[in-house]
């Protein structure tokens, strides 16, 4: 039953992280529901690290979840090793600690909200709680 809730929660925040990237690549302005201004956040020097766009990695560790999730759905034994179970557990904890990174930055350096990061730091959140 997890990895139905592995392979929802990776879909909403690869969503949400492409949806960013998409935004920013083409100059589209970001439309936030709540009011805030997104595009100061996901624009800001804090949109970028080392040179690579957040969001980039931020979907390649959605992706591998999914793939995790859908492969422990069709072969549960696939995945039952130490190393990879480690491997994911390891991804999610430094996927949860940068979007809390990033949260802070929001909260402190910039003080502002973009309602995107804030569901992909939720989602982050949940599958640690779910993979752990």
């Amino acid at each position: 039953m997890k990895e139905i809730y592995l392979i929802i929660l990776s879909i909403i925040g690869f969503a949400v992280s492409f949806y960013i990237y998409y935004s920013k690549k083409h100059e589209k302005p970001m439309h936030c529901i709540i009011g805030q201004d997104c595009d100061a956040v996901v624009r800001s020097r804090y949109g970028r690290t080392f040179g690579v766009e957040n969001t980039i990695p931020g979907m390649a560790y959605y992706a591998l979840i999914f793939i995790y999730a859908v492969f422990m759905l069709s072969n549960r034994n696939l995945f039952i090793v130490k190393p990879v179970y480690y491997f994911i557990v390891g991804s999610s904890i430094a996927s949860v600690a940068f979007s809390l990174y990033l949260a802070g930055v929001q909260a402190f350096v910039l003080r502002k909200w973009c309602e995107y990061c804030i569901v992909s730091t939720i989602a982050s959140i949940l599958i640690l709680i779910a993979v752990v």
